[in-house]
């Protein structure tokens, strides 16, 4: 079908509406809470009255099956259970299937639907037969409460809620001679139902003396039991003047009533209005308790008019519970019209676009920049300034609009952890932290499938059997841990689990026997945990549905790499294992630190320069024996760029870097990241500059120590550093160098041994 754009928004409101509802389920296999049950109900039923507006009769006939289930749930016909909630995910699953169907004309799968549909309904026909045979054995008692003795409702309030019409009439003394007769009254009452009992009251009837044969001193309490609606029952009294009644009604509407307010239209309308709309008010109700507020308000008994929904009660004209629920609606309506107000929908293409567009302006905001530099006019230089000023301030509201809670994400691995610890029969629970920790829309889209590679292997792999775990002394359930947080210009993610670690030795053998190392190869321990981000490595001994095929983990990696971050393993056997994803806030635009390396540009991000610094003539030295210094007593790791990067050593170069030749300033740009540094030894230093991240070519895929390039303001090309991978690879060489002097000290002892 053609898509418009009021489809579109239908789609995204319902996958909205559906997210919830999942999340919502998970949240009721925990509790009970009925205002859970109700969110589920909502979606569903939305997701149904939407549909029709496209005649999307498919939608229709699903959910609304589903919202009978519910409804049922709501009305504590259908007791919750695990089985029960486990058929409505897959239901909701099979209703995102049909919204997601929409654009293809695709109506689903209907062989599922149809086992779900059968499914659905086994829940509400087994509940009615249990009370059928409860009713056949006795066991179904009546709820109807009999009358107190002077016929009002009791301080408990048993009548406020019974299975009948409870009327209380007081009749006018002026009644008779209006030509009204009581009996007529209880006919028309018969006709609408079955009077279950009376009680007449007669404390209004003065004494023989006093007693005026043509007035009335008659009131009746009744219960009547009727299928009518409250206004029907009514209409036997609207001719009635100078009378006191109040009807209230059964319990068994009172579910009706809240129903029929929830489905009332999204817009702010009276209590009063509420009521009435939803038939458990009349008009002559209404309007007695509004005369009677009207008065309190002259008389000075009440100070505010927000008391209506307080008469309507006292007055014994509508439940207390229906008055909160209608309460309550005015309470939703009132923060999604203020919510709807604070938020406007975007498209995400066209936020994309905004992004692009920023981003030339500021690569040519750089340009004139420089231009303007060269031009001595004082207003000129002012004019750009402000400009530079509100250039930045686009800058960073642009990437805000799309920088998203990573939450969304974490909240959807309730279900795995749920789904597939059942099919795994293990205890697992998910414990989330940092989840308003914010990330860039286009990472957080990319970050979904590692996180579930890694969630599931943890789940499958990680985590022991309850009984090994409770052998080893650990408790039955495990835990598996996300959790973000924002440090030095990236986002680090955290996945734990508490199960029984990865075993080096055991992972080494596995290589060894696929061929990925080599039988004489010595590995630290490190890289043996890195040997599960190796192409075709898998510890499984067979192969599941969850994992073992060993292309997760390689996957993994490659994914991450491919946004510019980091994946990290640290395990301990018996402990559990704990990787650290480490990824870029924003893909688009950063704040960068401008050097130079004989004739060519690059940019370090500028949240991870630590400091710069000019050597001492010690250092000078110091760097060029050991390739590190030592810098306020700490041991600082030095990378020459120009031999790192190997590029061509020109005269230039000779000049800066050779100690014997001497240089009055060797230049150094501390970075920092994950805890370690490194001083990188650079030509020049050229100040801040805001870059505009472009990503690099086909040729220059799998490169590893850069991001991507930018357009400096005088038009060259700067190549953008990914420090995290640099000052990674840096350490790890260290270590390796630490480990070779370390052997060949050892080796060296046991020579003098020998002689």
């Amino acid at each position: 079908m053609e898509i418009d754009e009021n489809v579109q928004i239908f789609i995204s409101e319902g996958e909205e509406l559906l997210q919830d509802m999942e999340d919502s389920l998970l949240e009721l296999e925990e509790s009970d809470d009925p205002e859970v049950l109700n969110t589920i109900f909502r979606a569903a039923h939305t997701i149904k009255g939407s549909a029709g507006l496209f005649g999307l009769d498919h939608i229709i006939h699903f959910t609304h099956v589903v919202e009978n289930v519910l409804d049922d749930m709501r009305n504590c016909m259908i007791p919750t259970s695990s089985e029960l909630i486990t058929v409505l995910m897959r239901s909701r699953d099979h209703i995102v299937s049909l919204l997601e169907g929409i654009v293809d004309d695709d109506e689903g799968n209907k062989e599922e639907e149809a086992e779900l549909i059968q499914l659905l309904k086994a829940f509400q026909g087994t509940v009615a037969d249990e009370l059928v045979a409860a009713a056949d054995s006795n066991e179904v008692e009546s709820s109807a409460e009999p009358l107190a003795e002077d016929g009002e409702v009791s301080a408990e309030g048993e009548h406020s809620l019974t299975d009948h019409y409870h009327i209380s009439l007081r009749l006018g003394e002026d009644t008779f001679r209006q030509g009204f007769d009581p009996a007529s009254m209880f006919r028309q009452l018969s006709d609408l139902g079955e009077i279950k009992e009376t009680v007449f009251i007669p404390q209004t009837l003065p004494s023989l003396d006093d007693l005026d044969p043509e007035s009335c001193y008659l009131g009746w309490e009744i219960a009547i039991h009727s299928d009518f609606r409250k206004e029907k029952i009514s209409e036997i009294f609207q001719y009635l003047d100078g009378c006191h009644l109040s009807i209230l009604a059964p319990q068994s509407h009172f579910s009706e009533y809240k129903h029929l307010i929830e489905q009332l239209p999204e817009e702010e309308m009276a209590l009063g209005q509420i009521l009435l709309q939803t038939g458990s008010l009349t008009q002559g109700e209404l309007q007695r308790v509004l005369n009677q507020q009207k008065e309190n308000i002259e008389s000075g008994e009440l100070e505010s008019e927000n008391r209506t929904g307080d008469l309507l009660v006292e007055n014994q004209v509508v439940q207390k519970e229906v008055v909160e629920e209608a309460l309550n609606k005015q309470t939703k309506v009132r923060e999604q019209k203020q919510k709807a107000l604070s938020f406007v929908k975007v498209d995400s293409e066209k936020l994309d676009k905004l992004i692009n567009l920023v981003g030339e302006l500021v690569i040519n905001g750089a340009k004139l920049n420089m231009i303007t530099e060269n031009i001595a006019d004082e207003e000129l230089n002012e004019t750009m300034e402000g400009m530079t000023m509100s250039l930045e301030d686009l800058r960073e509201i642009a990437l805000g609009l799309r920088m998203v809670p990573i939450g969304t994400t974490f909240n959807r691995f309730h279900r795995v952890i749920r789904d597939t610890s059942k099919d795994l029969n293990k205890e697992i629970n998910l414990e989330i932290y940092g989840a308003d920790t914010e990330l860039d829309k286009t990472v957080i889209e990319k970050i979904g499938d590692p996180l579930m590679h890694l969630i599931r292997n943890s789940m499958d792999h990680g985590i022991e059997m309850p009984d090994d775990r409770q052998l080893a002394g650990k408790s039955r359930e495990g835990t598996i841990t996300l959790q973000a947080q924002h440090e030095a210009g990236y986002i680090t993610i955290q996945i734990k689990d508490d199960g029984k670690g990865l075993n080096p030795e055991m992972l080494l053998e596995k290589a060894i026997e696929k061929g990925i190392v080599k039988d004489n190869q010595k590995l630290s321990k490190q890289e043996c945990l890195n040997l599960i981000f190796a192409a075709g490595f898998s510890t499984a001994t067979e192969i599941s549905n969850i994992s073992g095929r060993g292309v997760g983990m390689d996957v993994v990696r490659r994914n991450i790499e491919s946004l510019r971050g980091s994946v990290y393993i640290d395990s301990e056997l018996g402990v559990g294992t704990t990787i650290t994803i480490q990824l870029p806030l924003t893909l688009a635009i950063i704040d960068g630190f401008n050097v130079s390396i004989d004739s060519e540009f690059y940019i370090f991000p500028l949240d991870m320069v630590h400091e710069c610094l000019t050597l001492t003539p010690s250092q000078i030295e110091e760097a060029s024996v050991h390739n590190y210094i030592t810098l306020r007593e700490e041991v600082l790791p030095i990378v020459h760029l120009k031999e790192y990067f190997d590029v061509e050593q020109s005269e230039q170069y000779n000049e800066t870097y050779m100690v014997h030749k001497g240089r009055e300033r060797h230049n150094i740009v501390v970075v920092e990241f994950a805890n370690k540094k490194v001083g990188l030894i650079v030509d020049e230093l050229l100040g801040e500059v805001q870059a505009v991240i472009k990503p690099l070519g086909r040729v220059f895929k799998g490169l590893s120590g850069f991001a991507g390039f930018t357009i400096l303001g005088s038009g060259m090309v700067a190549l953008v550093l990914d420090i995290p991978s640099l000052i990674k690879e840096v350490v790890g060489n260290e270590h390796k160098h630490f480990d070779s002097l370390k052997q060949k000290s050892v080796a060296s002892r046991g020579n003098r041994v020998v002689h």
